[in-house]
């Protein structure tokens, strides 16, 4: 069985192996008391950006999201109630939000922005 933080970094780094990532995850054990990995801005940015290219499905963009939202072993680049954690319910949450579109990703990036302007 491979190292808890291995799977976790696996699965933000690559999104298109989620389900068998955090099926990995869930057959593992236990969760960690920490972070063992972190989700940044660039790591939505990328997702979205491989949404834009064809490489990724909406569909497999909500998967990675769920994936990460629900796991205690996972934190935010700017804390649990930050943008990055904002960005990452909405991803996980279409249908309570907004589809996983061009649309969506202007708002993701616009809501980032903001945040880069209220640390200035």
């Amino acid at each position: 069985m491979r190292d808890r933080k291995t799977v976790v970094l696996e699965l933000i780094n690559k999104p298109a192996l989620a389900g068998v990532l955090a099926q990995e995850l869930l057959q593992s054990g236990m969760e960690s008391a920490n972070h063992l990995a972190e989700v940044t801005k660039m790591d939505v940015l990328c997702v979205l950006k491989q949404l834009e290219q064809g490489v990724l499905s909406a569909d497999e963009i909500e998967s990675w999201a769920r994936s990460l939202h629900g796991c205690v072993d996972v934190g935010y680049e700017f804390g649990d109630d930050g943008v990055v954690e904002e960005a990452m319910f909405w991803l996980a949450n279409p249908a309570l939000n907004w589809p996983i579109d061009s649309q969506l990703h202007q708002r993701i990036v616009a809501l980032f922005e903001r945040r880069t302007v209220k640390r200035k």
